[in-house]
Parts: structure tokens; C-alpha cells; sequence
């Protein structure tokens, strides 16, 4: 039985006379999922239960109408889970809420659809977003960062955003010595390292951030957000008011799950641009992907993974075939520490991996962990050339994957494919 990976499973217990305001308790709960962009939940009303107060309720009694149990089920990341319970807590009044660890052995949901203009930022944006003011230190700003599924954090000042950071400033500007996503991956006494550097600068948000940032307006339908994210080449968009104000951001993974079916679509108007999802990936993959085979070892592996801006290297056999996958992250997490300061060297500059120290030597002779087959990770999504991005969609949201690999015929590899790839595909529509 395949497995799809671990989840968390909440559970909200309540009455039909349950209210938020005016609002129903489930209806209440339903409407914040939604607008907080979770991956699903699903009301079921019960036919008869009772609670601490021992008190039954049962459907065939009159003068009980309206109190009967409901069960709103929520499937999730563990992440958004964490995020979003808090203001779950703060939302419901009265009732039961549970929260346990569930696993996903299938995950198919509904074809991709044709995403209608009616559609807009406001509909599909994360609205719980976290900023920094221009004053804050560098420190604060990757601390917030750390372990987070965002990668960007907007500033806002006086309540207009003036500002965005990204991982590229954080290093350019920012001085970091890693990408701000790999820095997990380091261990704890190496991240405490990286932090108290930067606890000794006086450089501020304002220092490193990109001013007066893309932004857009919550009515801007979703097929031009798509656009203006393909043409400038954005991962993702502050989403401000008519004063300036932030009200959410939207990613391109937002847009994505939108398009895979996330939510109701109203009716578009006739004529109305929309995406389109029946392009084959042949049409907007890249062919030139780095590969090594197993028996690479980690200097030419090192090569091949800075050669593109995907950071990764394919790693084949001698019929081309796909085996596994060397990604930036995995390699800091699999080889030794002492070698680190050489790899992190290799990733930030983009330089082919170098041991200038005797000691180095030592430790690379004796490591368990030196050939592309010892560094790779042997679950690849991949998919044939003929795929249209509709499926080719569902499978990178189902594995939470940031590429696709793309086979001919022969099984053999062809290409390769990347969010911003598939967005692209979704803009321009089939050939």
C-alpha cells in the first residue's frame, strides 16, 4: 500500500446551535479553513450524541432541533496546523477539539480545471502574513524565516509596505553566509554560529530590503497575477489595500493549488482569459539537466549541482534512467560537518568544491558518504513528456515536491520541470 507521507488530523466538535456572531459555529470554522488556504475540511452531522454536560441529543426528537452534533474534520500539514490553531482556539466558543497524527495512503483529488478570471488574489492569498517594521535586525528577520514555509517577509511601515526580503537579499545585502532555506539543515552549534554573526551587525531590514516592491491589489484576477509573476520572474506578491496597507501575499504555489481545484470557482464572464492546463510537459521543460551517475564522486557531484539555478543534479545510470536526486539540502544534511565551510563555499559562489586543508582529505578518505549514490534521495518525482500539466500539477502538490523529472519513451530522462515552469506552461497555454 503506497503512502503519500504523515499529516495531522483536527477534529472540531460542536452543536448546530453553536454561533460565532451570527454565524454558525461549522460555518464560521469552514470560512477561516478556507480563507487561511487549508488543504480541506469536511462538516458531518451526527444523529445523535452528547456531550459533558450528558445531555442527549437525538434527530428524532423535536424539541431538540438545532442542537444536534457536528464534526468539522481537517486534514493538514502539520505545519499549517501548528500555524493556524491558535486562531482556530480563539474562534470557537464552546465545544471539543482534537488533534492527532494521521497518514495518507491515497491522495487523488479532481482533474485541474480551467482557473476563471472571476478569480482573484483576495480569494486564494494567505492572509495570515508575517512582517518586520525597517528597524528590525537582521537577526529578527532570519529568525522569522527559520523553519517557516515562507521564504520572503514583507515591510511595512506606518502600516503601508514599503519594502520585501527575500533569500537572495538576506545574502547580497544582508551578509548571510546561506540561503536562508538551508540553514536548517545545518546543525544546531553551526546555526548558532551563523545567527551571533549576525547578531554583531547593525545592519536593519531597511539596510537589506528591495524598496517599493511589486504589489497587487486583492481584485487583481488570478490569470494577470500568474502574468505579472512570469514576466518578472517573482515567487510571490504582497497583496495590499487601497491605502497600501498588507492584507495577505500570494505565492506561486498558491496559484498552483487554485488551479488544481483548492476551491469554488465563480462563473467568469464570457470571453474572460483563464489558465490552461492541457499543455504536454515537453512544451515547458528544460533540457539541459545536470546529471551524475552513483559512483560520482562529491567533488564533480558538487559541479553538476551549481551548474543551473535549481540547485539539484539527477543522478542517472548508464541508460539515463532515473535513480535519484542530489538537492543542495540533502548534500549539507549527508555529509560530514567538518566538510560544510567547503560545500557552502561551492553552493553560495556557485565554485567547484575545493579542500585546501590536509585535514580535509582525512576526513573526505574516511567518510561514509562521498558519491552522488550515497548522497542522493531515491524517491523522484517524475512524470512522462506527454503528461499535461493538469497531472503534472496534482503530483507536485501531492509530494510537496519543487521539480518534476520528465522520461521518454524509453523511461530514459528527457527534461525537467520547476513551479515556475509549470506556471509558465499555465500562462502561455498548449503550443
Amino acid at each position: 500500500m503506497a503512502s503519500f507521507g504523515r499529516a495531522r488530523r483536527v477534529r472540531i466538535y460542536v452543536n448546530e446551535g453553536d454561533h460565532v456572531g451570527h454565524v454558525p459555529t461549522h460555518v464560521a470554522v469552514m470560512q477561516f479553513l478556507r480563507r487561511e488556504g487549508a488543504q480541506g475540511a469536511t462538516v458531518f452531522r451526527g444523529i445523535e450524541g452528547f456531550g459533558a454536560a450528558g445531555e442527549v441529543h437525538l434527530s428524532h426528537l423535536v424539541d431538540v432541533a438545532g442542537k444536534l452534533p457536528l464534526v468539522v474534520e481537517w486534514i493538514d500539514e502539520a505545519q499549517r496546523v501548528e500555524r493556524l490553531m491558535p486562531k482556530l482556539l480563539a474562534l470557537v466558543k464552546h465545544g471539543f477539539i482534537t488533534s492527532d497524527e494521521t497518514e495518507i495512503v491515497l491522495y487523488e483529488p479532481h482533474p485541474v480545471r480551467v482557473l476563471a478570471a472571476a478569480i482573484t488574489a483576495g480569494d486564494v492569498m494567505s492572509r495570515e502574513v508575517t512582517s518586520v517594521e525597517p528597524g528590525a535586525s537582521v537577526r529578527k528577520v532570519v529568525e522569522l524565516i527559520l523553519g517557516r514555509p515562507y521564504r520572503a517577509l514583507p515591510v511595512v511601515d506606518g502600516g503601508r509596505v514599503v519594502g520585501i526580503i527575500t533569500g537572495s537579499d538576506m545574502v547580497e545585502r544582508g551578509k548571510l553566509g546561506l540561503r536562508p532555506e538551508l540553514l536548517p539543515r545545518l546543525g544546531q552549534s553551526e546555526l548558532q554560529r551563523e545567527l551571533e554573526a549576525l547578531s554583531g551587525k547593525a545592519t536593519t531590514a531597511a539596510d537589506v530590503m528591495t524598496s517599493a516592491p511589486v504589489c497587487i491589489a486583492p481584485s487583481m484576477p488570478l490569470p494577470d497575477v500568474a502574468l505579472l509573476m512570469t514576466r518578472r520572474r517573482l515567487k510571490r506578491l504582497p497583496v495590499v489595500d487601497g491605502a497600501g496597507a498588507l492584507v495577505g501575499m500570494v505565492s506561486r504555489y498558491d496559484l498552483l493549488r487554485s488551479a488544481a481545484g483548492g476551491f469554488e470557482s465563480p462563473e467568469a464572464q464570457p470571453g474572460a482569459p483563464a489558465f490552461s492546463a492541457e499543455a504536454p510537459l515537453s512544451s515547458v521543460m528544460r533540457r539541459d539537466v545536470p546529471t551524475v551517475h552513483p559512483e560520482t564522486p562529491l567533488p564533480e557531484t558538487m559541479q553538476a549541482l551549481v551548474s543551473t539555478r535549481l540547485n539539484l543534479a539527477v543522478v542517472v545510470d548508464d541508460h539515463r534512467r532515473v535513480v535519484g536526486l542530489v538537492s543542495d539540502g540533502a548534500l549539507l544534511e549527508r555529509v560530514t560537518p567538518a566538510l560544510h565551510r567547503g560545500v557552502i563555499r561551492s553552493l553560495m559562489h556557485r565554485l567547484p568544491f575545493a579542500r585546501h586543508r590536509p585535514e580535509e582529505e582525512e576526513t573526505v578518505a574516511h567518510a561514509q558518504a562521498h558519491t552522488a549514490g550515497e548522497l542522493m534521495t531515491r524517491s523522484v518525482p517524475s512524470a512522462p513528456e506527454g503528461t499535461k500539466l493538469a497531472a503534472a500539477i496534482e503530483l507536485m502538490l501531492r509530494d510537496h515536491a519543487k521539480v518534476l523529472v520528465v522520461t521518454g519513451p524509453d523511461g530514459a530522462l528527457v527534461g525537467i520541470v520547476d513551479r515556475a515552469d509549470l506556471l509558465r506552461g499555465l500562462v502561455t497555454g498548449p503550443p
